[in-house]
This record gives C-alpha cells, structure tokens and sequence, in this order.
C-alpha cells in the first residue's frame, strides 16, 4: 500500500471512528476490527477499489465482494458510482457488536444500510486486519 493510500486509510478511520459511534451501537463500535470494515465501506463509498480491496484477505475478496481475484475486486468497487453506500442519515454501517477469538480474530456483527446484516470476520495479517469473510443473517 503506498503512502498516500495508507494516509488515506487513516484519515478514513479517524473520520469513522466519530461517525455514529452513539451509545446505539455499543463500546465496540470503534474497536479496531469494526473499524477495519467500516474503513473497507468508506473506501468503497469514494470508489476507491485498491484502498478498499487491500482491506480483503483472498478469501474476503470472494465472499464480500464475490470476485476470484484482487484485480477483479479492485475493478468491481471503483466501477461502483461513488456514494453507492450512502444513506440519508450518513451512517453507512450499524455495528452491533464485535467477538474477540483471542487477539488474531474478531467476528463484527454489522448491518450496511439498506442491506441486511450479518457477521464479518476480521483477521490479523502480518500486523493487520483484514476482513476475512461475510456470513449474512439471511442464511
């Protein structure tokens, strides 16, 4: 990730971490691995497909973006328009809650704005996360 990217990526962060961090969703809202998705959300957001999809493992790039490639992901987020995810409140994720499996996996319970929720796995790679997979409520 270049530098800009990785400045980018912090402001995003830093940005969300103050965006609907209320009570509503809990004292987890900003822990880190809730921040990693909402940081892949904000990317995605602003059509930013590498920032976006350097937050993925292999395996997040196939079962959140449902692509078989970083290259594929990359393509399919900056062809979204950007504010694909807005919502008229501005919150673009509800996180419900965040499960810790020792210090190198998380599960963050979210629900993106208008669509339907569901559970994001977020692991530590080489010193950071990344999300991991998505397992949706509907089944």
């Amino acid at each position: 990730m270049s530098w800009r990217a990785a400045g980018c990526l912090l402001v995003a962060v830093a940005f969300l971490a103050g965006c609907g961090s209320g009570s509503s969703e809990g004292e987890k809202a900003n822990a880190p691995a809730a921040l990693t998705v909402r940081a892949f959300y904000a990317a995605a957001n602003r059509s930013a497909g590498p920032e976006a999809c350097a937050l993925l493992t292999p395996r997040g790039v196939k079962q959140v973006v449902h692509v078989s490639s970083r290259g594929a992901c990359v393509d399919t987020i900056n062809g979204l328009g950007p504010g694909s995810f807005s919502s008229k409140s501005g919150e673009l994720l509800h996180i419900e809650g965040v499960d810790e499996h020792g210090t190198e996996a998380f599960d963050v319970d979210a629900q993106l704005q208008g669509k339907s929720g569901g559970t994001y796995t977020v692991v530590k790679r080489s010193g950071q996360l990344l999300i991991d997979g998505f397992e949706s409520d509907e089944g």
